[in-house]
């Protein structure tokens, strides 16, 4: 139980940050979440949205905590994203991701903490409030086999 508890500390603070630093880089940042399977789960977090990188390339840093399947897990994602150029307020997104995934199954103390890697394709749409639907596909055992997510930037 103590391990849960700093875990969610843990999580807390890092929400903080991003919005600490979302403040401090003028960048855009929001809240995420959705379901996973392979561990079947329901996940809730944060993002940042900084300035492209490049024509269409972003770099879209995350944090989500999942909950389920007897297992607590605690994900950092660092997500890069090609938007497509395409007439109209929706933009088709490809890329992938690297993530950092802490597990605690049933809340044990038997954690553990891997690095995963996952592709990913959503759409992008909204003008005055950006929002996005994602879909992740794991490619290392590391991380969900899916991965379906909705979030919304707004500050």
């Amino acid at each position: 139980m103590r391990s849960l508890v700093r875990t969610t500390l843990t999580f807390l603070a890092v929400f903080v940050s991003l919005v600490t630093l979302t403040t401090a880089a003028h960048a855009a940042g929001g809240l995420r979440g959705g379901l996973s399977s392979g561990p079947d789960q329901v996940l809730f977090g944060a993002q940042l949205e900084f300035s492209p990188i490049a024509k269409n390339l972003y770099i879209v840093p995350s944090a989500e905590a999942g909950f389920g399947d007897d297992l607590f897990t605690l994900h950092f994602n660092g997500d890069l994203q090609y938007r497509f150029s395409v007439d109209g307020g929706v933009r088709p997104y490809a890329g992938g991701g690297v993530s950092i995934v802490y597990a605690d199954p049933d809340g044990g103390g038997d954690s553990n903490t891997d690095i995963g890697v996952n592709a990913l394709g959503g759409i992008y749409f909204g003008k005055s409030t950006p929002m996005f639907v994602q879909l992740d596909l794991g490619l290392t055992d590391e991380v969900p086999d899916l991965k379906a997510v909705f979030g919304i930037n707004f500050f």
